[in-house]
């Protein structure tokens, strides 16, 4: 009886492990990089949803470096900083652009023109050609594209920062459905291929 009842006590165990494991939710797949577009004006003004942090005057000198692939997107100064990528569009009646802290923030910076924007050196690609401005791994990394001088990891430049001394370097590969890049995480040894998420334009 005793052994009866200890193998029907382990038939019981045994199975709610197996319900367990079947129903423990596997890791999302990525069925193809989704392009995303950062679009911070609709024909009405600022996109509902983002938060005006500061409002400044400056002026734009370039097309964006961050947002490449995007002729609506400058490289501004407001005093001493420089604002990139800043997104054009009209408030009021007026030009005014965006110039967000990341594409993942609802916070904007809103920069008064003052004086006309440089339209002979607007970007000339579209999106999504170009660099991405931002992407988002598999792995869960938001990396921003890095626009001054950075390094080099096996005959490619660091591209992208993804916070606590990890990079993408190189280019993405658009090859596939689901893109990918070369990954360098922060213990720095070793360069890895991961999946892209999503690529912020």
């Amino acid at each position: 009886m005793v052994t009866k009842t200890i193998a029907t006590m382990l038939a019981v165990a045994a199975a709610a492990v197996l319900a367990v494991g079947a129903s423990a939710p596997a890791p999302p797949a990525i069925g193809a990089t989704q392009v995303t577009l950062y679009v911070p004006f609709t024909p009405n003004g600022l996109s509902i949803g983002l938060a005006v942090t500061r409002r400044v005057s400056g002026s734009c000198f370039a097309g964006s470096a961050a947002s490449s692939g995007r002729s609506d997107a400058w490289r501004c100064s407001a005093g001493n900083a420089i604002l990139d990528p800043c997104y054009q569009g009209v408030e009021s009646g007026k030009t005014v652009l965006a110039c967000p802290d990341t594409p993942w923030s609802a916070n904007v910076v809103l920069l008064t023109l003052t004086k006309d924007l440089p339209q002979k050196d607007a970007n000339k690609d579209t999106a999504p050609k170009g660099l991405p401005w931002a992407l988002e791994l598999a792995n869960g990394r938001r990396c921003e594209l890095l626009t001054g001088a950075t390094f080099g990891v096996a005959g490619m430049r660091a591209n992208y920062g993804c916070g606590d001394n990890a990079y993408v370097v190189g280019d993405p590969d658009r090859s596939l459905p689901v893109w990918r890049v070369f990954s360098l995480g922060p213990r720095g040894f070793a360069v890895t291929q991961i999946g892209v998420r999503v690529a912020w334009f």
